[in-house]
């Protein structure tokens, strides 16, 4: 079937990934790789971080959940399942120290990651929309930003996300929605309001849940892991026919 859309992520694919920020923090507690996003994962569909994307609490609540959750001891044993049912086997860690999580300190960590545009996908963007074959689209997961608070919305990630939207025909955002991935509900929006079938798109995600959910309703993915955007518009390039990458070692970024 013929392609008539490409979707993109934004945090992790079109700018720097959050999961870099949680890496940076857990290493600032000493806590073992992946210890907060399990963490985060396991609080399932009720969690500060899932109610924040879906725009049902406002940020003064989520930094205040978000805090407390991450730093329940019960993470502990979240993360001990995590690790025994990894593919092949982990190391289970003998101890994981106590950590009182500043839920603020974490998501600004994390986020400000967000406020540097990937060069490599953000030049694939511009040459996808300058052949005018395929409609563009955003599908994020996101948070309503403070408006009374400028500096706090620029360590947030804002001004990178801003420079995006208007090379894109539709900028579709969980929190405006009350959707988010990897709910298939939500592709299916983004299909409805593109006006297109799933198999008729490629979506581009750094997550892999994500992804598999896109893939389940009939979407070509490509998952842009971290460092490796150059790789995943070479992916793009053979699903459009298009040559997506710079000649230039530098960007008009």
């Amino acid at each position: 079937m013929t392609i008539k859309a490409v979707i993109f992520d934004i945090g992790g694919v079109c700018v720097g990934s959050p999961m870099a920020g949680i890496r940076k923090y857990e290493i600032q507690k000493g806590l073992p790789r992946n210890y907060i996003n399990v963490a985060i994962v396991n609080q399932g569909e009720n969690g500060a971080f899932q109610k924040l994307e879906r725009g049902e609490i406002k940020l003064e609540q989520f930094y205040k959940d978000f805090s407390s959750q991450l730093s329940d001891p019960a993470n502990k044993e979240h993360y001990k399942k995590y690790i025994a049912n990894l593919r092949g086997g982990g190391a289970v860690p003998e101890t994981i120290p106590d950590v009182l999580v500043d839920g603020k300190a974490l998501f600004i960590t994390m986020m400000s990651e967000t406020a540097k545009l990937d060069p490599h996908i953000y030049t694939a963007i511009q040459k996808l929309k300058a052949s005018n074959h395929f409609k563009l689209a955003a599908l994020t997961n996101n948070f309503e930003l403070p408006e009374d608070d400028l500096r706090e919305a620029e360590a947030l990630g804002a001004s990178a996300t801003e420079k995006l939207r208007n090379l894109f025909d539709y900028f579709i955002e969980s929190r405006l929605i009350g959707l988010r991935k990897p709910d298939p509900k939500i592709y299916q929006y983004a299909c409805n309001l593109i006006g297109i079938k799933p198999e008729e798109a490629i979506f581009l995600d750094d997550i892999g849940m994500n992804l598999r959910s896109a893939h389940s309703l009939g979407m070509k993915t490509i998952q842009v892991k971290i460092g490796y955007s150059r790789e995943a518009v070479q992916q793009l390039e053979k699903l459009t026919g298009l040559d997506l990458h710079s000649r230039k070692h530098g960007t008009n970024l």
